[in-house]
């Protein structure tokens, strides 16, 4: 007998189940958040402005007014985020409805939203105001009435449901980014998250997106369903995590999370995305299909993770895979001598890998494959090798948790070398009698890394010498440049 899968079962059942069940979400209250937050006189709600700071206060008001709770005493958890010389002070603003069943109330969806935007420019001495409509007070209109819908009924959840409004998102996702590696929410148990980001044009794109869909466990099946009964089209789907928006730092961390979108059809990032262009029936209908997945989901018996996306997630994010390549020069210490040989041109490419030790540590491994050149008193002289280099990075102050920051750090470690080829002039060497097939040093330098990027400017000093009969010790110096998958 083929095997049923008990959450497909649970969910299809939940639907059928609330097929007459019709949240009342109003378009008009929607309309009413929208106009205040994308008023001019919010100016724009930049990070870490005044009009950022007036935008927290009136959602840290709705959320009390909708019977939110507030997340560990308080609506506002307010964070710095350091780049350069300049630090910005934001803040998270955080409310939750509290299940009703003993065990599962201890298990969380999360509703998100950011709500800052782009400020304003000065153009011809007037100014500009960019007052994000779309991008993003739509959201945030749509997690307030979803959450005065969910503090209405919360005698129907067995699960505890968290909504934020997120600051910090267009300077690099650093309010969801200081929720997760902070802790501020409890990550370790929370099964799903929905990030409401751009929500606006149903009518105009024709459907939603909903990217991220498939890391829910037959999570395409359940929003299918879900999006046949309330009559919207699903445009886009994915496994992956949407990586531009606050569903990033949950997904690294291995929680399923979808982006709702109704994509980029509204002035995008441009000054003309006012609150007079957007469809608020349409955004409604979108708040009612979240409001009614996020029931479903909080009253499944189980929510999983699907498998593909739980293993590439395995361990929380502490270990990375990536590819690095560099180039740089090698020159060869003649120990017995009073001379060194000139500089060659070196590079390197391969594997890289890294397992987080701590806040400030981590440990990298790499292999690469290694060609070193330089001049020889026979003639050039050119090596090509296997290369494991094993190193301890050291941050400086600690990991910075925004996207666009630079992470600085240390390097200091040791590496073994197996050279397979190389040349003397016009011929090749004997591998055997002339040159050390093995031979290891230390590695020193320095790097920094922005996203998922490394830049690393490392010192690789041989231990032994690279001839049998001479005491030949090479030196290197590597510029790198690291990606992580």
């Amino acid at each position: 007998m083929k095997k049923i899968n008990v959450f497909a079962i649970t969910c299809i059942a939940l639907l059928n189940a609330q097929a007459t069940f019709s949240q009342q979400i109003d378009a008009n209250k929607l309309k009413e958040h929208v106009y205040r937050l994308a008023a001019d006189s919010l100016m724009g709600r930049g990070f870490g402005t005044e009009g950022g700071r007036m935008a927290a206060q009136y959602i840290t008001d709705m959320f009390k007014g909708a019977g939110l709770a507030p997340w560990q005493g308080q609506y506002r958890h307010p964070f710095i985020s350091s780049g350069m010389m300049l630090k910005t002070e934001g803040a998270n603003i955080i409310g939750w409805v509290e299940g009703n069943d003993p065990i599962l109330k201890n298990e969380y969806i999360v509703l998100g939203a950011h709500y800052d935007h782009l400020a304003y420019k000065i153009i011809n001495g007037e100014k500009v105001v960019y007052n994000g409509a779309d991008d993003n007070a739509s959201g945030v209109a749509s997690v307030i009435e979803i959450g005065r819908w969910l503090a209405q009924n919360k005698g129907n959840f067995k699960r505890s449901v968290i909504l934020v409004a997120f600051d910090g998102e267009e300077a690099g996702l650093i309010g969801s980014t200081y929720l997760v590696s902070q802790r501020i929410l409890p990550v370790g148990s929370i099964k799903f998250m929905f990030s409401l980001d751009m929500v606006g044009m149903l009518q105009k794109y024709g459907g939603i997106d909903l990217v991220g869909n498939k890391t829910l466990s037959h999570g395409n099946d359940f929003f299918a369903q879900l999006a046949a009964k309330h009559d919207i089209k699903v445009k886009k789907t994915g496994r992956k995590i949407e990586m531009q928006t606050d569903t990033q730092p949950f997904g690294k961390f291995g929680i399923p999370a979808v982006h709702v979108f109704t994509s980029t059809v509204s002035p995008y990032h441009k000054p003309e995305d006012d609150a007079d262009k957007l469809d608020y029936e349409g955004m409604s209908r979108i708040a009612n299909f979240v409001a009614d997945a996020t029931m479903q989901l909080s009253n499944a018996d189980t929510i999983k993770p699907d498998a593909q996306f739980a293993s590439k997630n395995l361990g929380g994010n502490r270990f990375s895979v990536g590819y690095q390549f560099g180039i740089g020069n090698t020159y060869h210490e003649y120990k017995d001598e009073f001379y060194n040989s000139k500089e060659g041109f070196s590079v390197n490419a391969g594997l890289s890998s890294a397992i987080v030790l701590g806040r400030s540590l981590d440990l990298q491994i790499n292999a690469l494959y290694q060609t070193t050149g330089t001049e020889h008193r026979y003639g050039n002289f050119r090596t090509h090798e296997v290369v494991v280099p094993v190193n301890i990075l050291l941050y400086l102050g600690g990991k910075k948790q925004q996207m666009f920051s630079p992470n600085l750090y240390l390097i200091g470690g040791g590496y073994y070398a197996y050279r397979f080829a190389g040349k003397i002039g016009d011929g090749t060497f004997d591998m055997d009698d002339n040159i050390r097939k093995e031979n290891y040093g230390f590695q020193l330098g320095a790097g920094f890394s922005v996203m998922n990027v490394n830049f690393q400017f490392v010192r690789q000093v041989a231990l032994s010498s690279i001839e049998q009969n001479y005491n030949i010790v090479p030196s290197t110096f590597i510029f790198c440049m690291g990606f992580e998958f």
